[in-house]
């Protein structure tokens, strides 16, 4: 039932909306705040799974893949050197877990370079904390059109822009330099947590070395998929602990 949720049509249009769904069915009990369910296949609350923080949410579905079935999967990648079709077989065990400070808030300063502009003060403010995304975030950038996810997650996750006196609208966040653009993006890689999806992969035709991200929807669905995009190294972040 849930491999058929997942597979649907309009699940498969928004991956976030996809995950929540599937927390909802297989999440039992959460100690202090869900009872534990009388009746296993139904649904607990969708505001609980929303509010979950997106490293929660993705590592959760990485479990659920292991005791339904098998935590390898099968990765299919399209070498970026020579375009021959790369295959591996990967192990969801082996896979890095990135945690933030126990006690530490759930979120992050960083500095512009010139940051959002106030008419009326007429002066930039470039202090800008941003918090972990959650479901409710996750399913918003998964319904966003591809050339807007990058603004939609920055204006998303901003909690607040010191001296402003408002929250940036998308429209906003649309007028950052570049470079305040890619402070932000690096600042955000940096201090990911959760499942680092980031694989490599060495094509066995030419010996180049690929870098690619699990999809967790289709790693759920189909035994295993990665996207077909380069990625950026990351979570290096002073605060990150990894564990295997």
């Amino acid at each position: 039932l849930d491999e058929e949720n997942l597979a649907s049509k309009k699940n498969q249009n928004n991956g976030g909306r996809a995950i929540t769904i599937l927390l909802r069915r297989c999440i039992q009990e959460i100690v202090g705040l869900v009872d534990r369910k009388t009746n296993r296949m139904s649904l607990i609350s969708e505001d609980v799974v929303r509010k979950m923080y997106i490293a929660d949410r993705d590592y959760l579905v990485v479990c659920i893949k292991a005791l339904s079935n098998t935590s390898k999967i099968l990765t299919e990648h399209e070498c970026s050197s020579c375009s021959n079709r790369i295959e591996s077989e990967i192990d969801f065990k082996d896979m890095d877990i990135y945690e933030w400070d126990e006690g530490e808030p759930a979120e992050v300063t960083v500095e512009l370079s010139k940051g959002f502009y106030h008419p009326q003060k007429k002066e930039y403010f470039n202090k800008v904390v941003w918090s972990f995304p959650d479901g409710k975030v996750q399913e918003k950038i998964a319904a966003a059109e591809s050339s807007k996810i990058a603004s939609v997650m920055m204006v998303s996750v901003i909690k607040e822009v010191v001296g402003l006196g408002f929250l940036p609208s998308l429209e906003d966040v649309k007028m950052l330099s570049l470079k305040d653009r890619n402070i932000f993006a690096e600042s955000f890689i940096e201090n990911s947590v959760g499942v680092d999806t980031k694989i490599s992969l060495t094509c066995q035709y030419c010996g180049a070395e690929n870098e690619s991200e699990v999809d967790l929807l289709n790693f759920f669905n189909s035994g295993g998929g990665t996207q077909k995009k380069d990625t950026k190294n990351g979570k290096g972040g002073k605060r990150l602990r990894k564990k295997r």
